[in-house]
C-alpha cells in the first residue's frame, strides 16, 4: 500500500504545480522578447546573424552574403556579422534565413 501512496503524492503534487504552468510560460515569453528587443542591432548597417546551428558553414555564408558584406565569422559557423551600406540589415538577414539578427558587440566571442 505504501507504492500506492506515494503515486497519490506525486499526483497531487504535479497538481499543484500544473496551474503555474501558463503563468511561468508568460513570463519567460515576455523575458524572451524584452531581451530580443534589446540586442536588436542599434546600427542599421551592421548586424551579428544567427543562422540555424544545423545548416552549413557554406549555407550560412551564401544566406549571409546575400543580405551584405560579410565582415566576421564566429567561433561557431552559425553566427556571421554582415554589413551593409542600404541599411536595414536584420530585416534582409531575416529574410535570408537567420533566426535573428543582434548587435555585433552582444554576440561577443561568437560573432567575431
Amino acid at each position: 500500500m505504501q507504492g500506492l501512496t506515494d503515486t497519490r503524492d506525486i499526483r497531487r503534487e504535479a497538481g499543484a504545480i500544473r496551474p503555474w504552468i501558463p503563468a511561468v510560460a508568460v513570463g519567460l515569453a515576455a523575458l524572451t522578447m524584452s531581451v530580443a528587443v534589446e540586442a536588436r542591432p542599434r546600427d542599421a548597417t551592421q548586424a551579428a546573424a544567427v543562422f540555424p546551428p544545423w545548416w552549413s558553414a557554406a549555407h550560412c555564408l551564401d544566406a549571409a552574403a546575400r543580405a551584405g558584406a560579410v565582415v566576421a565569422v564566429g567561433a561557431v559557423p552559425f553566427i556571421i556579422v554582415v554589413r551593409s551600406a542600404r541599411g536595414a540589415i536584420g530585416t534582409r538577414l531575416r529574410e535570408s534565413g537567420a533566426w535573428l539578427a543582434l548587435d555585433p558587440a552582444l554576440a561577443g566571442p561568437c560573432g567575431a
